[in-house]
């Protein structure tokens, strides 16, 4: 009976270690350019997505091959914060992290310039209720670019009692070729090529020229033999 009882009882501790694990439990896939994107089961989800420079519309990622931004140019951001569990939260605090080459403009809450986060709270998120945020940040100058495509991403982190949810969103930065022009929507503008070939009027009249002195020479034969 006791070897009974002292199963059940590390049956039971076993089944709460696996429940506490479950809801710590983070599931990540790494992205192109590096980080990776992570959904943590909890009672807090948080989805991190940017927007398409040509269409305007908010993506989860934009890889090397999708449109690109261009240095000196705003990136705008998108935070949603859901409370999947049955009860109101009181307070979550969210971090935005920028990468590498953006700069802060703007966006609700605090943000530290020595480590490039902005912070700020959400409270009395009902049950189910979801909230969307906008951080606006500006890719740096081109100098700062050493390649032609520079691909970043940027983090954010949601957490609740310890609870925490993050997710990733990648944009990549193309530094436009020297003598390069690109228009607003993104097209490529290449300034017009040097004539190369002399006009039509200017190797001919060096002939014409060399004519001249050949003409004179007869005029002076043909008078000289008429006296």
């Amino acid at each position: 009976m006791k070897k009974i009882i002292s199963s059940l009882f590390l049956s039971s501790v076993l089944f709460m270690a696996m429940s506490v694990s479950a809801n710590a439990d983070v599931s990540c896939q790494p992205i192109y350019g590096g980080g990776e994107t992570c959904i943590q089961v909890g009672n807090v989800f948080i989805n991190k997505t940017v927007q398409n420079p040509q269409t305007g519309s908010f993506v989860d990622n934009l890889g090397v091959n999708d449109p690109k931004h261009s240095p000196s140019s705003n990136v705008t951001f998108q935070i949603t914060v859901t409370n999947n569990g049955g009860n109101t939260i009181s307070k979550v605090t969210v971090k935005d992290i920028l990468p590498q080459f953006v700069d802060f403009v703007s966006g609700t809450g605090n943000f530290d310039s020595n480590s490039k986060t902005l912070t700020f709270e959400v409270g009395d998120l009902k049950a189910g209720e979801s909230r969307t945020f906008t951080v606006v940040g500006k890719t740096q100058t081109q100098d700062k670019f050493s390649q032609g495509i520079t691909c970043v991403v940027n983090q954010s982190t949601a957490n609740n009692n310890g609870q925490e949810s993050s997710d990733n969103a990648q944009f990549c930065i193309e530094k436009p070729v020297l003598g390069e022009v690109t228009t607003k929507g993104g097209l490529k503008v290449f300034p017009s090529q040097p004539v190369t070939k002399a006009p039509a009027t200017g190797p001919e009249m060096l002939g014409l020229l060399g004519l001249i002195p050949s003409g004179a020479l007869g005029f002076y034969l043909r008078k000289r033999a008429s006296k």
